[in-house]
């Protein structure tokens, strides 16, 4: 539930509390994500990953990466999430990278305080406000980056079908130009195509297809932001065929033309 958008569109704030199954539907989007559990346990698809997240972990999520929550055996969890532009980030001292943190717990209690503090400002009207929310927001993202430069990398063991199913994702991130299709993609790692379909969906919380077509979607929205290539080029290197149908989804999952897209992009780069 968005609880607070600040007039510029430059942060927004979110905030609930489910007593019931719930999974992320398919996401990725141009702005920032800051995620806070702070209850309950949650899986979380990143970066070709499966993660298990207690309370009081954070997820920092990068602009354009396909990442999902997904359900664990214990439904029930309050998560707040903080959505936010580069100008937030300006003029921090490090920048943080997609992936799960995990405060110690000296920090904590400072992380969950600060979390807290942004919602309850969030929730009231007050003189300042947008500047104090963009404040806190820095303290917390300082926390957290601090906290991601010292974390050692996750030793967590993986079961044998999270293994795969992570390699699977690498396999689909370094191959979207090909036609990357279910039964192909199968026979790469020896398991039939109703065994990687359904267990790529248990381990990641997207559909095989879904997956592929935000990496390939992802892929495009760079190329458009950062070439001059023509659409129907950005089609080919992303490996939607034909152009027509690379129209059809990136409208449908941006909600603009790709020309659209990139003008905008282009002008938000320009004006900070």
């Amino acid at each position: 539930m968005k609880v607070y958008e600040n007039t510029a569109g430059t942060l927004e704030v979110d905030h609930v509390k489910r007593t019931s199954n719930y999974n992320m539907k398919e996401h990725m989007h141009d702005k920032y994500e800051l995620y806070c559990l702070m209850a309950g346990e949650r899986d979380y698809f990143i970066r070709e990953r499966t993660y298990r997240m207690e309370q009081g972990d954070f997820v920092f999520i990068e602009k354009g990466e396909p990442h999902r929550a997904i359900d664990t055996a214990v439904p029930n969890h309050e998560r707040a999430v903080f959505y936010f532009t580069s100008s937030i980030l300006d003029g921090l001292p490090i920048r943080g990278h997609s992936g799960v943190v995990r405060l110690s717990p000296q920090v904590r209690y400072k992380g969950e305080a600060l979390v807290r503090e942004l919602l309850s400002e969030a929730k009231v009207e007050a003189k300042g406000r947008d500047v104090m929310l963009e404040l806190l927001l820095k303290q917390l993202l300082l926390l957290v980056f601090r906290a991601q430069e010292e974390q050692p990398e996750s030793e967590d063991r993986l079961s044998p079908a999270h293994q795969m199913m992570s390699e699977v994702a690498a396999y689909i991130r370094s191959h979207y130009q090909e036609p990357l299709l279910l039964k192909e993609v199968a026979e790469q790692f020896f398991v039939s195509r109703y065994y990687l379909s359904r267990t790529f969906k248990q381990c990641t919380g997207f559909g095989f297809s879904e997956y592929v077509q935000l990496v390939r979607m992802r892929e495009a929205q760079r190329l458009l932001i950062e070439t001059d290539l023509k659409i129907i080029e950005v089609a080919e290197q992303t490996g939607i065929r034909p152009a027509a149908n690379f129209y059809t989804l990136f409208k449908r999952m941006n909600g603009c033309s790709p020309l659209q897209y990139r003008k905008r992009q282009r002008a938000l780069l320009t004006s900070h």
